[in-house]
């Protein structure tokens, strides 16, 4: 535990705009994935034009830009708000991945239709990232909703974490059953898609969704209380500003990573 006190509304403000961008980038892949597994379980042909739909739209340019700088952005404000070092390596940890999406996108301005040689490589890297930070998201929002004493905070983030760890063991399976390792560097996706390896990747899409709802509905949630607590404060609080009176149920000691938060 540091020794001296927290900036209560400073770190709620830091981490209130935070979570805002964060929730923007996933509810912005919520818009695009959802539908796309219910048209996937209609059929090819559906699944198909729906993608097709997508890229003339622009839909896909837009999520595939926003999301990455949005959650970057996002995490990079979490990092900043609390100084705990349980809290900083979390939120540092998401921000890397963060950021190694970011440079994925970069690349992929240079090849829009994947068919780079390492076009596969990119693709599977920002997917066996994407389970991390779902845990990661699910950790840090259920720390702060625990924080501001919000029931079943803690049991709601380890059940993404466990849901996002199985989604990973899945992935896993998919990437040994869809990936030629003996085609050596870069890798290579297999020329067939057999019968184990298309009901994995239904699995895969399956829990990814849910996870995905499960990541976007607690930061979602974390967001909306943080701006309750900061409302409440600005119009019973005689200065917002002051870390000494904001808010004036909080230990000016405690916050997220000082109070043996065990979900992250």
């Amino acid at each position: 535990m540091n020794d001296h006190g927290i900036d209560f509304a400073k770190s709620y403000r830091i981490s209130r705009l935070g979570f805002f961008l964060l929730a923007a980038g996933l509810v912005l892949v919520c818009a695009v994935d959802l539908p796309g597994v219910v048209v996937r379980l209609l059929g090819r042909p559906a699944h198909f034009h729906f993608w097709r739909w997508m890229q003339e739209s622009g839909m896909s340019t837009l999520v595939g830009t926003a999301t990455p700088w949005a959650t970057l952005a996002g995490s990079a404000l979490l990092w900043a708000a609390w100084d705990s070092p349980g809290w900083r390596r979390r939120a540092g940890l998401l921000m890397t991945m963060c950021l190694v999406d970011v440079g994925s996108w970069i690349l992929d301005q240079g090849d829009p239709n994947f068919r780079g040689p390492h076009a596969y490589f990119r693709m599977q890297l920002g997917a066996a990232l994407g389970w991390a930070e779902f845990a990661l998201l699910a950790g840090l929002s259920g720390e702060i909703l625990s924080h501001l004493e919000v029931e079943s905070a803690e049991e709601s983030a380890r059940s993404t974490r466990s849901l996002a760890a199985t989604g990973a063991v899945v992935w896993l399976l998919l990437f040994f059953e869809t990936t030629n390792l003996r085609a050596g560097w870069p890798l290579q996706r297999n020329p067939w898609m057999t019968l184990h390896a298309h009901l994995l990747w239904l699995a895969n899409d399956v829990i990814h969704a849910i996870c995905l709802v499960q990541a976007t509905a607690l930061v979602v949630a974390a967001f909306r209380r943080l701006n309750a607590e900061i409302l409440r404060a600005d119009a019973e609080g005689p200065d917002p500003r002051d870390p000494g009176a904001f808010p004036p149920d909080r230990d000016p000691f405690g916050g997220p990573g000082r109070e043996g938060f065990t979900a992250a």
